[in-house]
């Protein structure tokens, strides 16, 4: 039981193969054992029909002898043959120590004498009876020595026959275990494709499928790389106005020059936390750290106007309009990264609308889609620069305000995480920027 619950496909096929040929082996024995022993029951029947047959002619009554058929020492001969008158007077006894039982049918049957079984044959011809009788015993025994006969070639060929079925077994998985220790002995960092040619087609797929996962690791440490070599980069110029900053700050010596040393170190210490803070995010987004959770029912309004309290005071610090035009709805997603996408479209158009400019936010609830839009009243992005703004650290030449270039790279991440399409356009109504996201909208139960 503990090797047949054993996780080793090459013991499990080894015991099935092993057994079956075992079992083939036993009854191949069994049944020519079977087949043996019917055919020497048909023989020996034959022969004592023969040799009753051959008495038919008769003997002369009183003619019996003791030594008629063979010596009583002699227990070579397998049959006793016995004549008797129709009144059971013996006429002839091939030995006296087995007296045959009078019957008055005839045929074949069976009794029990000297402690064993004997076979009985019966003829009446004329006014004798003739009986023939053998022990069963010798008939197994002749049985036995047949069968063995028959089957000794096939036990001479079951330890040959075991060793083919492991050099089988062991040959055709024999790619796997080659399969396995090349993995096996590669470096944490080799990632190529595994060589399939040779691999039988039972285990070329799950190798198929291993090179895809290979394939999709290196293309998810090509972008972590990039991500990092990216994110040191950006982080460099903060740093380095941080670093003037305090050096500023140590040189001042009047409290006017101070407080504006200590408030510019302070917007340069808010620049970078959020450089940071966006980097996490993005980084998160990116790694799928977000996927165990399962997606959930999200209010879309509500996160909607959460936003739009937060931002309030910067929008009306810089006198911006809000148009702001809310339908109910809701979609299937995560509630923090949907916040994240608003929030960021929102910002974003706060930053680059110049003041006393217009702001419209609108959420939409279609048939089969939810529509959030956000349009300013702003410079807008250059239709050749639009899909660039995707990327991370990218930001449109000329521009006005201060920025990591992460923001629309966040948004894009979150919504394809959503599966949901991102449009950036020319806003019609304010001239601006116009930028679209199209959620499917949450099936109602």
């Amino acid at each position: 039981m503990r090797l047949w619950s054993s996780h080793s496909l090459r013991a499990r096929l080894l015991l099935l193969l092993f057994g079956a040929v075992l079992l083939t082996a036993c009854v191949q024995a069994f049944v020519a054992y079977r087949s043996s022993l019917d055919e020497t029951n048909e023989i020996f029947d034959y022969q004592m029909q023969q040799m009753a047959l051959s008495l038919r002619p008769g003997l002369p009554v009183g003619g019996y002898a003791s030594d008629g058929f063979r010596d009583d020492k002699d227990d070579s001969f397998e049959f006793i043959v016995q004549v008797s008158t129709a009144d059971g007077q013996k006429i002839f006894q091939s030995t006296p120590k087995a007296e045959l039982p009078h019957k008055d049918a005839t045929g074949f049957s069976t009794f029990e004498a000297r402690g064993t079984t004997y076979k009985l044959y019966s003829l009446v011809s004329g006014s004798q009876r003739i009986q023939v009788a053998q022990d069963r015993s010798a008939r197994r025994a002749l049985a036995r020595t047949l069968a063995l006969r028959t089957t000794s070639p096939i036990m001479v060929m079951v330890p040959l026959l075991l060793f083919l079925v492991w050099w089988v077994v062991s040959s055709s998985l024999e790619p796997v275990n080659r399969v396995r220790l090349h993995i096996a002995s590669r470096e944490a960092d080799a990632l190529h494709a595994v060589e399939t040619s040779g691999l039988p087609d039972e285990v070329r797929p799950l190798v198929d499928e291993m090179n895809l996962l290979f394939t999709r690791m290196r293309q998810a440490f090509a972008t972590q790389k990039n991500f990092v070599a990216d994110a040191a980069h950006e982080l460099r110029s903060p740093l380095a106005a941080l670093r003037l900053q305090v050096e500023q700050l140590r040189r001042s010596v009047t409290d006017r020059e101070r407080d504006v040393a200590v408030l510019r170190l302070g917007t340069g210490i808010d620049r970078a936390t959020r450089l940071v803070e966006q980097l996490l995010v993005l980084a998160r987004q990116q790694t799928g750290d977000d996927e165990a959770l399962p997606p959930v029912p999200v209010d879309l309004k509500q996160v909607t106007l959460l936003v739009l309290h937060d931002a309030a005071y910067l929008a009306h610090s810089r006198q911006l309009q809000l148009d702001v035009q809310l339908d109910a709805c809701s979609v299937s997603g995560q509630t923090e990264a949907l916040r994240i996408v608003i929030s960021n479209l929102l910002d974003n158009a706060i930053k680059y609308t110049p003041a006393g400019g217009s702001i419209h936010l609108t959420l939409r609830a279609q048939a089969q889609a939810v529509v959030l839009t956000m349009e300013d009243s702003g410079p807008g992005i250059p239709e050749l620069d639009r899909r660039r703004v995707l990327d991370r650290f990218y930001r449109v030449p000329g521009a006005e305000g201060s920025g990591s270039g992460l923001g629309l790279a966040l948004v894009k991440t979150i919504v394809d995480a959503h599966c949901a399409t991102l449009s950036i356009e020319t806003s019609e109504i304010l001239g601006g920027l116009r930028v679209s996201v199209r959620f499917r909208a949450q099936q109602r139960t």
